[in-house]
């Protein structure tokens, strides 16, 4: 079983992955074709991005007709990096 932190830090190893969450923090929503805009990346890797960060719970997505609208999920974020502090400060 992969550790929860190493799966969360994995997700945000990418510069591209830690833009989106920026430009998705700045911009509140964003289409697939305005990140993929954005960043100047493909389409379908800018959709590989978006997937490993929907696995991590980190963006939202909502879909109205055939596009699909991101989000970042702060609130997940802060649970996220709360949890990662309480491991490193507890006892062994």
């Amino acid at each position: 079983m992969v550790d929860p932190h190493v799966a969360i830090f994995k997700s945000l190893s990418s510069r591209s992955r830690t833009t989106i969450l920026k430009l998705l923090s700045q911009n509140g929503e964003m289409s697939v074709e305005e990140l993929t805009a954005a960043l100047e990346l493909a389409g379908p890797t800018v959709s590989r991005h978006l997937q490993m960060l929907r696995q991590q719970e980190l963006v939202t997505v909502r879909r109205d007709a055939q596009n699909r609208y991101y989000s970042v999920d702060i609130k997940r974020l802060e649970q996220v990096f709360d949890a990662f502090l309480r491991y490193l400060t507890e006892e062994s």
